[in-house]
């Protein structure tokens, strides 16, 4: 409570917990301001959990409740209370002492007239300022639903940067990766880090980042490199470095800050391409070809890989992505595409399911049938996989975003998460569809046992022009040994 001048409380403060319910907390020195919010929020549902409403009459016991409860969605926060400034120090305090960046902050004010609008968006981070007289009952409802659409949102972008970090470690043979603390003081190095410097791991680990600093660089790289970093923000660019042996080495290196699930700042990550080869043949004015090879050959490493740990979180094995991937280059080729096309709905195709990452275990390994919300969080994952691939612009991670996000769609329209129709879905994802189908079908899973094989061409012909595309069923028939021959080439042991 430093540096904020609160009155004491005047009244006692609201206690509920309910953790199947969304905790609005409503901050208002007007009592009839309290109970005209619960009165109209009274009957709100959003995903099967009401409101859990919370009372604070002060800016103090705002912040004590907010510091007890991590897990408020919202806050209706009153501009002026004990103070005329009183809700935006509770709004200070919230991001800046609590580092509170998931709660959705709406201002409101009755006295418009004392507090400038434009100053407060400008200068304080909340979510929307409202005058009281703006939020008529159906306003009010419509940003209670914004904002906690806003606040899962955050929560799951924060929680899958949390557990990608961990995927780190499964590329330690395979990608330049390091962490560094705010210092430069490094944390961690993988194998493939270690064979391009020529150190130890235990040489590394605790030094600092100027061991490797190579006299050719500007001042001004590393004074860009860190002004950028430690504003939050990512830095990408060429870093010329200084190997054991004093040899030197070029890297394309992207470094960006690392945060826990709860906003805490973790460490710096650094992931890097080696492009001294490059670099040799820019100076010798000769075109490079096989560093593209290798990128590919990394991007397809690493695509497998991170379909597989989808894969393998769900209880499926690692052969059920390589026969979807042989699967969806057959289909692929007979309707058409490009040897090369081909190519990158296979190597993009393991990646479908990546989305699953996010999903909880509970969920996901679940024998038994979904809730209606279980089953709202497990179709999440096409949405999910899509955003985490979709800023990527390297060939096979863009088809790879395409798949994720629309191989869930049904070409009846009833699929999911946009509900397209036909050849509104991408042709990569209606071929992994099918793909994935077909092998799913005739697998076991945690909730059922492999079909047999007239069953299974039973539904697919069934379900072409509902689920399936009419014209993929075709294919898929007439050259059905060739699809029976991948099956037993990639069988699961």
């Amino acid at each position: 409570m430093a540096n904020m001048k609160f009155f004491g409380n005047s009244k006692k403060a609201a206690t509920v917990t309910n953790h199947e319910k969304w905790k609005i907390l409503i901050s208002d020195d007007e009592e009839d301001i309290h109970t005209l919010t619960k009165t109209v929020l009274k009957n709100f549902v959003y995903k099967n959990k009401e409101l859990e409403f919370i009372s604070a009459y002060n800016g103090a016991q705002t912040v004590d409740i907010l510091e007890k409860n991590n897990d408020i969605v919202l806050v209706l926060l009153d501009v002026i209370m004990e103070s005329d400034d009183a809700g935006l120090k509770v709004v200070k305090k919230i991001r800046d002492d609590l580092h509170n960046d998931f709660i959705q902050i709406i201002l409101r004010t009755g006295q418009s007239g004392q507090v400038l609008e434009d100053d407060v968006v400008m200068n304080y981070a909340i979510n929307d300022y409202k005058e009281k007289t703006e939020l008529t009952s159906k306003k009010l409802i419509t940003t209670v639903t914004t904002s906690i659409r806003s606040f899962e949102n955050i929560k799951n972008i924060k929680k899958l940067n949390y557990e990608l970090n961990g995927l780190l470690s499964i590329y330690d043979e395979y990608v330049i990766a390091t962490r560094a603390n705010e210092d430069g003081k490094i944390l961690y190095v993988t194998d493939a880090f270690c064979g391009t410097c020529g150190y130890e791991r235990d040489e590394l680990i605790g030094s600092n980042y100027s061991l490797l600093k190579h006299e050719d660089n500007s001042p001004f790289l590393y004074k860009d490199l860190w002004s950028t970093i430690k504003s939050g923000k990512i830095w990408k660019g060429e870093i010329k470095d200084k190997r054991k042996d004093g040899s030197s080495y070029w890297l394309y290196t992207i470094i960006s800050p690392e945060y826990s699930i709860d906003g805490k700042f973790l460490y710096y990550t650094a992931i890097s391409q080696n492009i001294t080869e490059r670099k040799k043949i820019e100076e010798a004015k000769k075109e490079i070809e096989t560093l593209n090879d290798e990128i590919v050959e990394t991007q397809k490493e690493v695509v497998f890989r991170l379909g597989s740990i989808a894969e393998e979180r769900s209880k499926e094995t690692g052969m059920h992505v390589k026969r979807v991937a042989e699967y969806s280059k057959l289909l692929a080729l007979y309707s058409g595409l490009s040897e090369k096309e081909a190519d990158i709905v296979k190597m993009a195709s393991p990646m479908h399911d990546i989305g699953k990452v996010a999903i909880p275990d509970s969920i996901l390994n679940k024998p038994g049938k979904f809730t209606e919300e279980e089953f709202e969080i497990m179709k999440s994952h096409s949405q999910i996989g899509y955003e985490m691939l979709k800023g990527s612009n390297k060939t096979i991670l863009k088809a790879a975003s395409i798949i994720a996000y629309h191989h869930q769609e049904k070409y009846d329209g009833s699929g999911y998460p946009q509900g397209l129709k036909g050849e509104e879905i991408h042709i990569y994802g209606r071929i992994t569809a099918l793909a994935d189908v077909f092998d799913a079908l005739g697998s076991d899973r945690v909730y059922k046992k492999a079909w047999e094989d007239e069953r299974i061409f039973t539904l697919i012909k069934e379900e072409s022009g509902r689920h399936f595309d009419p014209n993929l069923v075709n294919i898929f028939f007439s050259h059905l040994e060739e699809f029976l021959k991948i099956r037993e080439t990639f069988k699961s042991i």
